[in-house]
């Protein structure tokens, strides 16, 4: 591009003060010359205070451009930005000499484009020019190759340039070679508050540093406020309220305590105060306060009086009073891999950073919002989901259980607390969901390909595959066998029933404190009389299946568990649900009943539950899988149309082993 004065006048331009994105402030450098600062004045003053723990090292990282961007539309092909890059700052050098080879210095850092999406990669100014070119156009969609659209003939294209993360510059003008540069409005902000893990060391590229990877996910500007060497500090958030609009706060601080001495009652009053006085500027915004990242305390030892091991005990307690807070675990925010560290130890590369952003926005999403919002995006993402993915339509459809994530490529529910449905054609997003669930003790998994992904995550053992069988209307007609001895009928139980059913269920244990009670109230648990003897009973699980199919010893191989179950399904079927259960592949005798009442069976290769391994000695069961139609379950007709008992009776029949 022809960047002569003269020529200037039959460019587009636009100067670059007027399409900041994510500065406070800018200063007058002179000449047209900009400075654009992400701090305020008053902000400055605190950071070169005599309470910073650096003033010096602060006030030089402060002039740095981290997370501040150019943005517009323009109909050039090519564009131009006018920019003086200033010295690499001292204190940068400290931390960039554990990553280059000795005797070598790398800048690690520059001016990155993005285009309509696409990432331009890395740019700097070459030799004495005080500009950066960038050619907008993308090659694979030209008439042809090396053909390129005319100045000014071309598409619109949004364009946006982030500043470097290292360091400071000055700006003066955007210049393309179409007819219009165009300034973007403002969003609402991002705003991190942290340290050089903030700041973007090291991820070779201000795109590639998590919190520019996260403000672009989540459609908003970012002011990033990360500072290398910084701690909890009161006091820097002064002038802050008043310059910007936060959609959503992250603070990440706290893993510069292990590399000086300091004491627990200082750092402790730090943590508070600064917590304290960033809920009073934004009571009403979410602020996501993660814990220390995980670091090889081998490769670079923390001071040995230094209190860091503290460090996540004081942001657990100071978070608390605050219910626009929510504590983040650091230690799962990024794996435990050295190779994710471009320093080998503690600052994350570019991979790292993409995994940091990635885990944040999961973890983001898990609150996007209410309840029912969320219930009705994971309805929409299951439509023509595939055919496993039945239970969790139907819990929804239900309104059964708290859908925990939705979103394009995964939807996870959570049953009772520590049970997890989920589903994703997405593995890494699942991955990544999984990882930011608490206390997860058991998986129903409807996606083959995410068996492996859920036991390395979770560190779950015991695999096993179940059938999904579904009714696909009314049941079949029984078929036709002698007539009992004696009147039978299938009545719902009341509460008088509530002690024999748990003498008799043969896993009381597997009910949750209520369980049975519940069923009771709601005329859910089916009994089954003969002479008016109680012969058995069934019922349904949380997650709607039916189960709990119980017939007596002394009344079994007589035709009570299909009569059971076929009352079972009338029973849902008046009430508008479409009953289904699940069984255990091996339990051939329940799979053969199910096809006699019509119902659809699907491979046992689709889905499975996925648990710790049991104990020696211990009998463990999935809580939605049920507990007998895996055991057991069925009764296979023997001539004449009546039932035989099986070569191993049911005692349970509808459900699987519970974890």
């Amino acid at each position: 591009m022809d960047m002569t004065p003269g020529s200037q006048r039959t460019l587009a331009s636009a100067s670059a003060r007027e399409l900041l994105h994510g500065a406070l402030r800018t200063s007058d450098e002179g000449e047209g010359w900009v400075r654009p600062w992400r701090f305020s004045p008053i902000q400055m003053r605190a950071l070169g205070s005599c309470q910073a723990w650096h003033p010096g090292l602060y006030r030089q990282m402060a002039r740095t451009t981290a997370g501040v961007t150019l943005e517009f539309t323009t109909d050039s092909s090519e564009v131009a930005l006018e920019l003086l890059l200033d010295d690499e700052p001292r204190g940068t050098r400290a931390v960039l000499d554990y990553v280059d080879p000795e005797g070598e210095a790398f800048p690690h850092d520059g001016v990155s484009c993005e285009v309509d999406g696409r990432h331009l990669g890395l740019r700097q100014p070459s030799g004495d020019d005080d500009c950066v070119v960038f050619s907008l156009d993308d090659p694979a969609a030209a008439p042809a190759d090396g053909v390129m659209q005319l100045p000014g003939m071309g598409d619109t294209h949004h364009v946006r340039i982030w500043l470097p993360c290292l360091r400071g510059c000055r700006l003066r003008d955007v210049v393309g070679n179409g007819s219009f540069v165009r300034g973007v409005a403002a969003r609402r902000e991002l705003l991190v508050l942290g340290d050089s893990i903030a700041q973007g060391f090291v991820s070779d590229d201000p795109f590639q540093a998590w919190p520019a990877l996260l403000a672009s996910r989540l459609d908003l500007d970012l002011v990033n406020q990360g500072i290398g060497g910084q701690v909890f500090q009161p006091g820097t958030l002064l002038g802050l309220a008043q310059a910007v609009d936060p959609a959503c706060i992250v603070v990440e601080l706290g893993a510069n305590y292990r590399y000086e001495p300091c004491r627990e009652r200082l750092v402790t009053r730090d943590v508070r105060g600064y917590l304290l006085e960033l809920s009073r500027l934004w009571s009403r915004v979410p602020i996501w306060v993660m814990s220390p990242l995980w670091h090889d305390e081998e490769a670079y030892p923390s001071h040995s009086m230094s209190c860091w091991r503290s460090v996540p005990l004081f942001l657990a307690a100071h978070c608390a009073p605050h219910d626009q807070m929510t504590l983040l675990d650091g230690g799962r925010l990024l794996d435990h891999r050295a190779s994710l560290m471009a320093d080998g130890f503690e600052h994350p590369n570019a991979e790292g950073s993409r995994q940091l952003a990635r885990r944040l926005w999961v973890r983001m999403m898990m609150r996007r919002g209410d309840v029912e919002e969320r219930r009705t995006r994971a309805q929409t993402l299951l439509e023509g989901a595939p055919r496993r993915c039945f239970p969790l339509q139907e819990e929804l459809r239900r309104g059964i259980g708290e859908v925990l994530f939705a979103e394009e490529g995964c939807v996870a529910l959570s049953l009772v607390p520590g049970q997890v449905t989920i589903w994703g054609r997405d593995r890494e997003l699942a991955h990544d969901v999984l990882l930011m669930l608490d206390d997860v003790e058991l998986v129903y998994c409807l996606e083959p390909a995410l068996v492996r992904d859920v036991c390395l995550t979770l560190g779950l053992e015991s695999v096993s595959p179940v059938s999904i069988c579904v009714c696909q209307g009314r049941p079949k007609p029984a078929a036709k066998g002698h007539r009992p001895s004696r009147p039978r009928e299938v009545r719902p139980l009341d509460a008088s029933f509530a002690s024999v059913v748990r003498e008799r269920y043969s896993h009381p244990e597997y009910l949750r404190q209520g369980e049975l009670e519940g069923l009771l109230k709601q005329g859910l648990l089916l009994g089954g009389f003969e002479g008016g003897e109680l012969v058995g009973f069934v019922g349904e699980h949380p997650g709607g299946s039916m189960g709990m199919l119980e017939v007596f010893p002394e009344h079994r191989g007589r035709g009570w568990g299909e009569a059971l179950e076929r009352a079972k399904i009338e029973d849902q079927l008046a009430r508008g649900l479409r009953p289904w259960c699940e069984v255990w592949p091996e339990n051939r005798d329940s799979l053969r009943l199910q096809r006699r009442l019509g119902l659809k069976v699907q491979a046992a290769n689709e889905s499975c539950y996925i648990s710790r391994a049991p104990e020696a000695g211990e009998v463990v069961a999935p809580e939605g899988a049920g507990d007998g139609w895996a055991h057991g379950a069925g009764e296979e007709p023997a001539q004449g149309g009546d039932t035989a008992q099986t070569d191993e009776p049911p005692a349970c029949a509808g459900d699987g082993p519970r974890h």
